[in-house]
């Protein structure tokens, strides 16, 4: 294919000599015409858009220099050659600084014509070959796209970290996205193999917009899609129309499951929520659709009865301890059976520890908690060394919480009725391991199991609560110990939290 130039230059002349004497065919280049002045010169190049432009630099009505500076406006790909002739230094350094790299000094000759034009040709074909190269490179990324983010994805999900170059990636695809997602879960009851995966997914994108599904992954018999927080209040009739959709491509059962908003940082956390969801929804009889406001039950504050986020926080043995109790503590709250309450921990042991069928005692409730304690534990990094002291100070912990609702849990009934210690010797060696006296131990968690049961149930009665922690009934001394130590009575501590749950409701 021949180059396309065209040439301006104000002297007849100069114009005429240079069209004769330039060997265009051996150069591979076609003159295709010639104007007099900038303004005409402007005119053909739109007529024709040649691939180089021979223009003097001092022209009247329109100079060479607002030829190129408009030129570059329409067609910045085209390249300039630029004729000045001794004294035009001020218009030469003016063409530096629009990028011209090319000059041909007047009285030119043939010669030095023709050997700038060879290495305009060159820069042509580097350029070509750019272009090839770039377009090729946009195909294969276009092409490998849905790849790359299902891949980025699937290894959020697995709280692996990305590499830095996916982390690149991940940034470029979400640099005009709000970092405010939910994660919507399809699962179907058999592996969906890639014809179904690619179905499934045409369905969701035709009926939520392209647009709205931002990354998509699968995980066995699970499709996961993240889209944005907003999709999510009036997602459940779309959902329903895309089981019914498949339906006719596949007879295959669907549900579905949508967690709470979260930030790309969480996205593994959102997925153990969606994983909770299945489960639950399970137990409630097979739900189609499964959110936690369908659910019923399940507080605001609390998000799920088994709080991930805040076992996952725990940085030592006696912080697991508290976090899977209180867990059971809402667990029975809710009115679980012992089987559902076994079936819950089992089920956040695969989720959570990422491990299944682990070997449990169930006959007894707090032999199968000290079980479950022991795999957080281990996943976490904080277990207790397995030595006389650390025996024995996980034989206390449990003995504490597994008598915490009694109201006579003393040091002395403690250390003599259920640990069967001296009690100086006990006194001692429990604020050695934890740096805190007992009473003080005992006071401080059963204040914070009242904080973490009022956020979670709201309307549990103060009596009820009380007797929850191991204080009379009446709930008098309760509410002098909780305001000792917060400030408020329990009561305005409620009060609290129902304004700012109120208050983030309407800033949601």
């Amino acid at each position: 294919m021949m180059i396309k130039v065209l040439l301006v230059d104000d002297e007849d002349i100069e114009r005429e000599a240079m069209a004769d004497i330039i060997p265009w065919k051996k150069l591979d280049m076609e003159l295709i015409d010639m104007a007099w002045n900038g303004i005409e010169g402007l005119e053909k190049i739109r007529m024709h858009v040649p691939d180089i432009v021979i223009t003097d630099i001092k022209m009247p009505v329109m100079d060479g220099i607002q030829l190129i500076r408009n030129t570059k406006e329409l067609f910045p790909d085209i390249i300039f050659v630029v004729l000045s002739g001794y004294g035009e230094y001020e218009y030469t350094s003016r063409a530096m600084e629009l990028g011209i790299r090319h000059y041909i000094l007047k009285p030119c000759d043939e010669e030095k014509i023709v050997d700038v034009l060879q290495r305009v040709k060159k820069e042509l074909a580097e350029l070509e070959n750019r272009k090839k190269y770039e377009q090729e490179y946009k195909s294969t990324f276009d092409r490998m796209l849905p790849r790359v983010k299902e891949q980025i994805l699937g290894i959020l999900i697995t709280k692996k970290e990305i590499s830095r170059s996916d982390e690149i990636l991940l940034e470029k695809f979400m640099e005009d996205v709000k970092n405010s997602f939910v994660l919507l879960g399809i699962q179907s009851t058999q592996e969906l193999d890639q014809l179904d995966q690619f179905a499934l997914t045409n369905i969701l994108t035709e009926l939520l917009g392209v647009e709205n599904v931002y990354m998509s992954t699968s995980i066995k018999n699970e499709m996961i899609y993240l889209i944005p927080e907003e999709m999510a209040e009036n997602l459940r009739p779309l959902i329903l129309k895309v089981h019914k959709e498949y339906g006719k491509y596949k007879p295959m059962k669907l549900r579905s499951a949508i967690s709470k908003a979260g930030s790309m940082e969480e996205v593994s956390i959102l997925y153990s929520q969606l994983q909770e969801l299945f489960f639950l929804g399970d137990l409630e009889g097979n739900m189609e659709f499964i959110s936690f406001d369908l659910l019923g039950g399940v507080k605001e504050n609390s998000i799920m009865v088994l709080d991930y986020d805040r076992i996952r926080a725990a940085k030592d043995y006696a912080e697991v301890i508290f976090e899977i109790y209180i867990s059971f503590v809402k667990m029975e709250m809710q009115g679980f059976s012992k089987n559902r309450i076994t079936d819950s921990f089992r089920f956040f042991l695969k989720v959570f520890c990422e491990k299944e069928n682990v070997d449990l005692k169930e006959e007894n409730t707090w032999e199968f908690l000290e079980g479950v304690i022991d795999q957080c534990a281990n996943y976490l990094n904080v277990s207790i060394p397995d030595t006389k002291d650390g025996c024995r100070i996980k034989h206390i912990l449990y003995g504490i919480y597994q008598n915490i609702k009694n109201p006579d849990l003393s040091l002395q009934y403690l250390a003599k009725e259920v640990l069967y210690m001296n009690e100086d010797y006990f006194g001692r060696f429990f604020y050695r391991y934890t740096n805190e006296k007992y009473s003080s131990f005992l006071v401080r968690i059963r204040v914070e199991l009242s904080k973490r049961l009022m956020a979670f149930d709201p309307d549990i009665k103060i009596s009820e609560l009380a007797e929850q922690i191991g204080y009379p009934a009446d709930g008098q001394y309760f509410a002098k110990v909780f305001k000792k130590n917060t400030g408020v009575v329990p009561s305005e501590y409620r009060k609290i939290l129902t304004t700012v749950g109120s208050r983030k409701s309407t800033n949601e």
